[in-house]
């Protein structure tokens, strides 16, 4: 694969490894396509984090490719979470099915 002519690559993304390994690694092998260069290992190492030295490895690899913060760190005028919970009827045919 031909590497992008730029000299820095910024990714932004609110959930980097909450949804699966596949997308973390895609994410860093796209900005360190040399240092992460092969799934099936990564996959190996990572995909099942199994014990604290598993998650030790990751969070100092990651260290130098992740900023984390959270809401209340970088803005105190959001209002908290509100939750709105609407109960609706089925209609005739959803009740049918």
């Amino acid at each position: 694969m031909k590497e992008l002519p730029c000299t820095r690559i910024l990714l932004i993304t609110g959930t980097p490894i909450q949804n699966n390994i596949e997308e973390l690694w895609s994410l860093l092998n796209f900005i360190e396509p040399k240092i992460f260069d092969n799934f099936e290992t990564f996959n190996q190492l990572y995909g099942n984090l199994e014990n604290v030295e598993q998650v030790n490895t990751l969070q100092s690899k990651l260290k130098n490719h992740l900023l984390r913060r959270l809401k209340e760190d970088v803005e105190n005028s959001i209002p908290p979470l509100t939750e709105t919970i609407v109960n609706v009827e089925l209609t005739t045919i959803q009740k049918a099915y």
